[in-house]
């Protein structure tokens, strides 16, 4: 009698657990976490102590707050002392009782002899949230350093915009960028350049656009 042979048995492909994804955006230092719920943490971060949400070994230079329309802690640290030291800034948020997320962060190592970290807030994306305008200041007689933007909401923090330079100041003014760069020629001691280029850029959305421009003579009394 023809019999019909069995199929073979197969075992079914394990389904592959997903890999956790990183977000760019949050460069902490190696080994900390991302996340702050321990109940004592929490209990030291709403009394005022900013340890948990600090590199271990290192200390809290500046922060800035906000509280609406939700808790946001914008800490920057340092390990050492200036210049041959790490330092860096996280950008913490919390949504009601649950825990501390670092949603923006990044990390300077001791190479890059950054000498502080300077932060400024106001909206520049027209959401009515604060943004923040940072400046790793390097030193050198150009008063070197990168201004960064990261603009904030809710869950979330992106950097939108960075430059690295010397002799130029950018700063938050009515919800725009506005940056005064010197203009120097051949001959110019590093003292006195010959002009001055003042520009203002705006958010659109998407990308920054430069309203105004203007370039003026420098003439030292």
């Amino acid at each position: 009698m023809e019999t019909t042979p069995s199929p073979t048995p197969t075992t079914a492909s394990p389904t592959p657990s997903p890999t956790p994804t990183v977000d760019p955006d949050v460069r902490l230092p190696e080994g900390m976490p991302a996340i702050v719920d321990d109940p004592n943490d929490l209990a030291l971060i709403a009394s005022g102590d900013l340890g948990p949400l600090t590199p271990r070994g290192a200390s809290a230079e500046n922060r800035s707050t906000i509280d609406d329309p939700f808790e946001q802690i914008v800490l920057t640290w340092s390990d050492g002392n200036p210049p041959d030291r790490p330092s860096g800034l996280i950008v913490w948020q919390r949504s009601g009782e649950g825990p501390w997320r670092a949603v923006y962060a990044f990390t300077d190592p001791a190479r890059r002899g950054v000498f502080g970290i300077r932060v400024d807030t106001g909206d520049l994306t027209g959401d009515a949230i604060p943004d923040i305008l940072g400046f790793e200041d390097v030193g050198g007689s150009g008063a070197c350093g990168t201004y960064r933007v990261i603009a904030t909401s809710a869950g979330d923090a992106t950097e939108i915009f960075r430059r690295e330079a010397c002799d130029t100041q950018i700063a938050i003014s009515s919800g725009d960028l506005r940056i005064r760069e010197a203009i120097f020629r051949a001959n110019d001691p590093h003292c006195c350049p010959s002009a001055f280029r003042g520009s203002v850029l705006r958010w659109n959305g998407t990308s920054w656009e430069e309203i105004s421009s203007e370039v003026t003579r420098n003439d030292p009394a």
